[in-house]
């Protein structure tokens, strides 16, 4: 009981949201003495994982296996029944799905969901009890036990990280306001917005995209990030596009996958006309990862209007209208384009 309490206390002090899903998963490892811990963030779809912690398996491990889970097999189970799951052995479950190669072998099993304000926030997994022993009740209890307290502790940091962020964001649009109103010019206002657009939204690229003249097309006029100079000077249409979308309609767009969009972004092609680039290159790639956190094949795409009367700068499917002093030297109709990982 008294290493119940010392994990929930420490689980507790977390703010960093990183932080404290590793914290979790390495107290609970420690409490019911598994050889393996894992705690999985489910994505916004409500059937696949974004986000995939471990304890036990080394970065070699990671290496050899590949990909993390998705959520299948035993993994879907619980993502699909959110209740506690106790196996003696994991292959004997009809939900089974098998390991990959390289993968340590286990065998016995312990499953809790963790809630975050009454939503499965995700699971934690606990395999290879030490000493070949199986998982109990008192296993499972304290386990449960402890996923509540974790619950409280995610639902903290993800209010600090919220608010970190909302301040950031208050942050870039003072200072974008004050580059408008001290009269800056339009390439370096557009390059500002592009910057800390991809900056506190932790995208692997930002695009910024204006009308051509007589067409119903735009163009990429500013890249930054991976594969920046693949992506300037690409035409893309207003109708058939996402970063069209957001232009046409004056509103943010965003896309948690953008490959499972019917209007997905149509491939652009180079402005001299020298071929044309995928869709898939075209306005998103995958956000720079962090450590330990779980790779996947997920695009996401936030596109963002700017007005002809000043610049916008915000977070996804929020705007924060950045008016011009009169007579500043305004950039025209612009269309930011952020894409990263679903944020899970």
């Amino acid at each position: 009981m008294h290493s119940l309490l010392e994990a929930v206390l420490s689980v507790g002090r977390e703010l960093d949201l990183e932080q404290a899903l590793r914290s979790i998963a390495e107290a609970a490892a420690g409490l019911v003495d598994a050889q393996y811990a894992a705690l999985d963030v489910i994505g916004p779809d409500g059937r696949l994982l974004s986000d995939f912690h471990t304890v036990g398996v080394t970065d070699e491990q990671i290496a050899e296996i590949g990909h993390f889970p998705e959520g299948h097999g035993i993994l879907g189970e619980l993502i699909r029944h959110p209740e506690p799951l106790r196996l003696a052995k994991i292959s004997e479950h009809p939900a089974s799905y098998g390991f990959p190669p390289n993968h340590p072998p286990m065998n016995t099993f312990l499953g809790v969901p963790i809630r975050a304000r009454d939503q499965v926030f995700g699971n934690l997994y606990l395999t290879e009890k030490r000493g070949g022993a199986q998982f109990d009740e008192e296993d499972e209890s304290v386990l449960s036990t402890l996923a509540v307290a974790a619950g409280v502790a995610i639902d903290n940091a993800r209010l600090y990280e919220e608010s970190r962020l909302r301040e950031r964001w208050l942050q870039a649009s003072a200072e974008i306001t004050h580059s408008l109103m001290s009269g800056s010019g339009r390439g370096e206002v557009l390059q500002l917005i592009a910057e800390r657009a991809r900056e506190i939204a932790s995208a692997a690229l930002a695009v910024v995209a204006v009308p051509m003249e007589g067409t119903d097309a735009l163009t990429v006029e500013l890249a930054m990030g991976l594969h920046a100079e693949a992506h300037r000077g690409l035409v893309l249409p207003v109708d058939g596009s996402l970063i069209g979308r957001a232009l046409a309609d004056a509103t943010p767009v965003s896309s948690p996958d953008v490959s499972r969009e019917e209007r997905g972004d149509t491939a652009g092609r180079q402005d001299d006309g020298e071929g044309t680039i995928p869709a898939r290159s075209c306005a998103f790639h995958s956000r720079r990862p962090r450590s330990g956190r779980c790779p996947t094949s997920a695009r996401s795409l936030s596109c963002v209007p700017s007005s002809t009367r000043g610049a916008t700068a915000a977070p996804p499917g929020t705007t924060s209208a950045l008016p011009a002093a009169p007579g500043a030297n305004t950039p025209p109709p612009t269309t930011a384009a952020a894409s990263s990982h679903a944020s899970t």
